[in-house]
């Protein structure tokens, strides 16, 4: 095992996924990468002999990226025998509405998902997705789930089940032209006022000093609880008394009403797509984004600034302080309406996030096996290294509740107005707290 792995482990944050979950704010200690799940997992071993003698078709929903591009043809082209996977690509919004409506229907239209612990979490509560925790034990050893880390199968576990494999992570960079900077003689901001400072001396001859993705849906969120956790701050308290409008949430505000001035005029719709091409195209001379999209920028069919974008981690409140920065992992999940044998469904997702795949991904994305996230690859890309960098000085996992994308929308739509200037902050964010405060209520947080 790499030295930097242990280390890694030892820093990186235990999720457990129950309907109460605490805030998911800070890392926890874990010893060894190859951690038994056997807390995790069922200890009767299920006992049907698999058939893949006969033809199967299994159909794919997966938002897109290069990352889940990569994996998709894993899914495809690593399928078991006579197993032919049908994948549907489409973008992240449009895979949530669409599979939330086709598992809340009970539609057996799709055997295999996309996933992240979010929506995981929501999906599981519900019922719409099949538990793995037989099948991992019965092929624990095939397929070396061990050298999957403990806190990722975490991130895959809710209420004690384990309902998806990983397949990928990441975390959230600051991306910035090296040429720009160094041309205006500015240092990489370390801290958030340092990065004011730079999209605004970068802000100049048609470019944007700076991109953030904040489209009044997830995009936003994902840039908020990265400024939230920079200036100290959650959603909510230990007794889930909600904290939009905490002094460190308002100020996680502030700091993105500064920059919202120095991104492009019409940046309250950029998800990370539009992020992408900004930095691309030399529209913009840094972003805050995620890993997933750091391969796009030496890309000569996409990009025409390729060997000019350096990778940093986010920058952080005050020097040393938490990284205003996310990680998260995706992973693949069976519906529980399939009509198709679900341990074919399992062995398919297994295949294409083994070892082989692992290390064949690490290209396009920070592998979720540690015998593939070595030194050596961290090493060579500077864009993972900052990334885990973030993770180490407390990057945050979103809320892994299932009322969160609930919550998600209440709040996003609240700050994007208030970003935009369409509302006073304190007001709107109080309200946030009020609206919120009653979803938790509903669904019995304070009663439990």
């Amino acid at each position: 095992m790499k030295k930097l792995i242990a280390v890694f482990l030892t820093l990186i944050m235990v999720l457990s996924m129950t309907a109460c979950t605490a805030q998911t704010a800070a890392p926890a200690e874990s010893t060894e990468a190859a951690e038994s799940t056997e807390a995790a997992v069922v200890t009767e071993e299920p006992a049907a002999t698999v058939d893949l003698t006969t033809p199967v078709t299994l159909n794919l929903l997966s938002h897109t990226y290069a990352a889940l591009t990569y994996y998709t043809g894993e899914l495809v082209e690593d399928a078991p025998e006579n197993v032919t996977v049908v994948p549907e690509m489409t973008n992240y919004t449009d895979w949530q509405e669409k599979m939330r409506l086709n598992l809340a229907q009970g539609s057996d239209a799709y055997d295999i998902t996309y996933i992240t612990p979010q929506d995981l979490a929501e999906f599981a509560s519900n019922g719409w997705l099949v538990p793995l925790d037989d099948y991992i034990q019965k092929y624990w050893d095939e397929y070396n789930f061990g050298d999957i880390p403990q806190y990722l199968w975490d991130g895959y576990t809710y209420e004690g089940h384990i309902y998806g494999i990983p397949s990928h992570q990441w975390g959230m960079d600051l991306f910035y032209r090296t040429d720009l900077l160094e041309e205006a003689g500015v240092e990489v901001p370390t801290t958030l006022d340092e990065l004011v400072a730079a999209a605004a001396a970068l802000n100049k001859d048609g470019r944007s000093g700076i991109v953030l993705t904040l489209k009044a849906s997830d995009m936003l969120m994902v840039t908020y609880q990265a400024f939230l956790t920079a200036c100290g701050g959650w959603f909510w308290d230990e007794n889930y008394e909600p904290q939009f409008s905490s002094e460190a949430s308002l100020t996680a505000i502030d700091y993105m009403m500064q920059l919202y001035a120095y991104t492009p005029t019409d940046s309250s719709t950029y998800t990370n797509n539009e992020a992408t091409v900004a930095m691309c195209q030399d529209l913009a001379a840094m972003a805050m984004m995620q890993t997933t999209r750091s391969t796009n920028m030496s890309n000569p069919d996409e990009s025409i600034v390729v060997g000019k974008v350096g990778f940093a981690s986010a920058p952080s409140l005050t020097a040393g302080g938490p990284a205003a920065a996310i990680w998260n992992t995706a992973g693949y999940s069976i519906s529980a309406f399939s009509k198709n044998d679900p341990e074919i469904c399992f062995l398919t997702i297994a295949n294409a996030t083994d070892e082989e795949s692992s290390m064949g991904g690490a290209d396009v994305s920070m592998p979720a096996r540690a015998s593939a996230l070595t030194d050596e690859l961290l090493a060579s890309r500077t864009d993972y290294a900052a990334a885990w960098e973030a993770i180490q000085s407390g990057a945050t996992l979103r809320p892994t509740i299932p009322e969160f994308n609930e919550i998600m929308e209440i709040s996003m739509t609240a700050l994007a107005k208030v970003i935009t200037g369409q509302a006073e902050v304190t007001a709107a964010m109080q309200q946030v707290d009020t609206d919120v405060r009653a979803v938790l209520d509903e669904a019995g947080y304070y009663t439990k």
